[in-house]
């Protein structure tokens, strides 16, 4: 067998073992806004709406564009989406071996399935942050042959697409960059860049299309100035396991960036060195995303970058060339030494791993509930909430008629740190009442904000009594204006309560909004 073969062999076998636990991920429970606005904002754009101008949005333009293109052809569901947040996770374990293959199958093995480790923890939701990845890291591959042509100009296309889903890696990104452009020759470099301003030509044309105000405040004014300080959770509230994980992460990001400057530095030099510290530059500039919201799920979105490198850190440093490839050993013991520090500084990755690989041979003692309605459906972790939801929905669809107007959110509007936006996706005969799918602190509610004429321009309201009880160490818990709930108490009449919702109808006489 050829080594062109082997690596192919080697490749595929990796993304069997790692699509063996992700797969368990599509009867997984749903979040009810995280997952909800994948559902949602793109069935509003195959309906001619844009993001920005329609409805709020805080990441970029190139996830709900890609799901939109899924649902065209095989329609708004839950498992499509989640199909499409699976191929991000396995594009990302490729390219993981395709980065590290220069140092031997081995290695590229050991470093693969250590990245693919920490991802099954994150199930298969097709979260903007995964598609960002996976664009960044084959951006990343495809960069490590400047004397090829297509590849150069993929590699910088790819690198801006990876912005086009989340703008805030752009840091990473440029970091990563750097040193592979320093040794690529004229044409190859300029061939990158103009394979950059195609990937984010998008971008512009968006802009254009909703104007320069409305995406700077969803990209950047909104997220990172304003609702920030009621997402943020600070070190100290954070678990011990997400704790020990995130200086895991950080302990491998500063020896994978020690050990690329050590490599670029010997002599002779190789260029695999600088693909070495393009990776390691790459998964240090993304520690913000852990910062920022110190829990699990964030704490893992940088975390299988930097230590699905650290094997290979650990078998470069001692090293004084690189003119061959690691052993098979070598390269096993590393993987193995790096999978016990990930075990024994969070264990619930290894409990998750285990736990997620068994679902897939021996179903739950208690299965995810999937609620049906019109055709469509949503998972929740337990009978009592899918039961509650479902008889809010059946009052709806029964006494509610095409075409009007729907406001999902908290019962009190003073606060809006979360919201049911999945309910939108399950009633898609009432039109979206507000701009604000989702709910952010300090967004929705703060003053001057056009929440009170969204809900006035209603003519039905669901709102929750459970995210009215939403506590965190931060500065979500302050209030907004009251002008929302007024509305509420004026304009609506409430029809019934089905668990935590709530149920009103517009009044008679009250004129419905456009």
């Amino acid at each position: 067998m050829t080594v062109r073969r082997q690596k192919v062999f080697a490749a595929t076998l990796v993304i069997i073992i790692l699509a063996i636990p992700l797969w368990q991920g599509f009867d997984a429970a749903g979040f009810g806004m995280d997952e909800g606005f994948l559902l949602v904002y793109p069935e509003l754009i195959l309906k001619g709406q844009l993001p920005y101008r329609d409805f709020e949005s805080f990441y970029g333009p190139g996830n709900p564009y890609a799901l939109s293109a899924a649902y065209a052809v095989l329609g708004p569901n839950i498992f499509v989406e989640r199909a499409v947040g699976l191929i991000y996770r396995l594009l990302i374990v490729a390219a993981v071996f395709g980065l590290a293959q220069r140092w031997g199958i081995g290695v590229a093995v050991g470093c693969s399935l250590i990245a693919g480790f920490l991802l099954a923890a994150t199930g298969v939701i097709a979260f903007a942050w995964m598609g960002a990845m996976a664009f960044g890291l084959l951006a990343l591959w495809l960069s490590t042959a400047p004397e090829t042509k297509w590849r150069c100009i993929l590699g910088g296309f790819f690198a801006s697409v990876a912005l086009l889903y989340r703008v805030d890696v752009a840091p990473a990104v440029i970091a990563a960059a750097i040193p592979l452009l320093l040794v690529m020759k004229g044409r190859g470099r300029w061939q990158w860049l103009a394979g950059a301003a195609m990937g984010i030509l998008p971008l512009g044309v968006l802009m254009l299309a909703v104007g320069p105000r409305p995406m700077f405040e969803n990209l950047f004014l909104l997220p990172v100035l304003h609702s920030s300080p009621g997402r943020r959770l600070p070190l100290w509230s954070a678990d011990s396991y997400v704790v020990c994980l995130f200086f895991t992460h950080v302990i491998a990001s500063i020896v994978n960036v020690t050990a690329g400057v050590m490599m670029v530095r010997r002599r002779p030099p190789n260029a695999n060195a600088h693909v070495f510290l393009a990776w390691a530059l790459f998964g240090l500039a993304l520690t913000h995303q852990a910062w920022q919201r110190l829990d699990f799920l964030h704490v893992l979105y940088p975390a299988f970058v930097s230590i699905g490198l650290l094997p290979l850190s650990l078998l470069m440093v001692p090293r004084q060339t690189e003119s061959r490839p690691v052993g098979h050993g070598r390269a096993a013991l590393a993987a193995l030494s790096v999978f016990a520090v990930v075990a024994l500084a969070a264990p619930r990755v290894l409990m998750q791993f285990r736990e997620a690989f068994v679902r897939v041979f021996v179903p739950p003692a208690t299965p995810a509930v999937f609620l049906e309605q019109n055709h469509r459906s949503f998972p929740f972790s337990s009978q009592e909430s899918a039961r509650e939801t479902a008889r809010v929905l059946e009052q709806l669809q029964r006494l509610s008629k095409p075409g009007e107007r729907l406001f999902v959110g908290p019962a009190d509007l003073r606060r809006t740190n979360l919201t049911d936006t999945f309910i939108y996706h399950l009633m898609p005969q009432l039109r979206p009442a507000t701009y604000f799918l989702e709910m952010n602190p300090f967004s929705a509610n703060r003053p001057g904000s056009r929440l009170a004429a969204d809900v006035e321009s209603a003519d039905w309201l669901v709102l929750n009594r459970r995210w009215d009880l939403w506590n965190e160490p931060n500065r979500s818990a302050e209030f907004g204006p009251d002008a929302p709930n007024e509305v509420v108490r004026q304009r609506f009449r409430l029809l019934g309560e089905y668990g935590s919702f709530l149920l009103f109808q517009k009044k008679q006489g009250q004129a419905t909004g456009d």
